[in-house]
């Protein structure tokens, strides 16, 4: 087993929500890149989730993906997938895949986000946790361990997402036991499913972190249990859809990890790092 840089990505959205791109674009790009399979996982429908795709679009969608998995079959692999909040009541059967994330935590008689602005992100601390960030963040945990628990998914995303506007360390301590308590039995268990636990260089793309989703201490775990990772993009971006690749395996190595996973077509395959 050789050395190889992915050159595959299944976590990516396009104009169908809130990516930048129309799907043929992305798949244009993916091909410039010299990719062999190429996922889409646009968010499913959520009530709360004004990112989420609208029910009326959600067959244009799959219509969309299975045209240019035909138009394109000879050049690459094209994937039907989603991407589905633990909260969203959508349907995710028929697909070729998708991934169980966490975006939303339930608070009073709504949802509150973890990861769309700083600012809002601290007026939810403060609303309902009383100003306790590690409260939060232990709810935040607690939930990604019943998503894992309870989902069908083939993929976990980003599992560490609350660390997002947390670049500075000035929100909270990743270090403290409050914090590293929760996120450590996260990763054990995300390890534990079997499930490939998503290295995610979104909010790299973004401007927001420096490193991928999850960081070190949660990545160690992950080895330590067994678990198995694939590197993902999440771009919602053309440009981005091997944003950091080269970074989040280097980290991945610094982790202990020796392969990792990717799509080739729908099939996983390891590869060495």
């Amino acid at each position: 087993m050789k050395n190889y840089q992915s050159k595959s990505n299944v976590h990516s959205h396009t104009t169908f929500v809130d990516g930048r791109d129309s799907a043929e674009e992305m798949v244009q790009a993916a091909l410039a890149l010299g990719f062999h399979t190429l996922g889409f996982s646009e968010h499913a429908h959520a009530d709360y989730d004004d990112c989420s795709m609208a029910p009326d679009q959600a067959p244009l969608y799959r219509a969309e993906v299975l045209r240019l998995r035909e138009k394109y079959r000879r050049r690459i692999d094209i994937l039907l997938g989603l991407e589905h909040d633990w909260f969203s009541p959508a349907d995710v059967d028929g697909l070729d895949y998708y991934i169980e994330s966490v975006h939303y935590l339930p608070a009073g008689e709504g949802y509150f986000s973890v990861d769309w602005t700083r600012p809002k992100l601290e007026a939810a601390r403060d609303a309902f946790y009383g100003g306790d960030i590690y409260a939060l963040c232990r709810d935040y945990f607690n939930t990604v361990c019943a998503s894992i628990e309870g989902t069908r998914a083939q993929i976990l995303g980003h599992i560490e997402l609350v660390m997002k506007f947390n670049e500075k360390r000035d929100l909270f301590d990743d270090a403290d036991a409050r914090y590293l308590g929760p996120a450590l039995e996260c990763a054990t268990l995300a390890a534990k499913s079997g499930r490939l636990v998503e290295i995610n260089t979104g909010a790299v793309a973004r401007g927001h972190r420096t490193q991928p989703c999850p960081g070190e201490a949660m990545l160690r775990r992950v080895r330590e249990a067994g678990g198995r990772i694939i590197i993902t993009s999440d771009c919602h971006n053309s440009d981005f859809l091997d944003c950091h690749f080269s970074e989040a395996a280097e980290l991945a190595r610094a982790c202990g990890f020796k392969t990792a996973w990717e799509y080739r077509g729908v099939e996983q395959v390891e590869y060495r790092l």
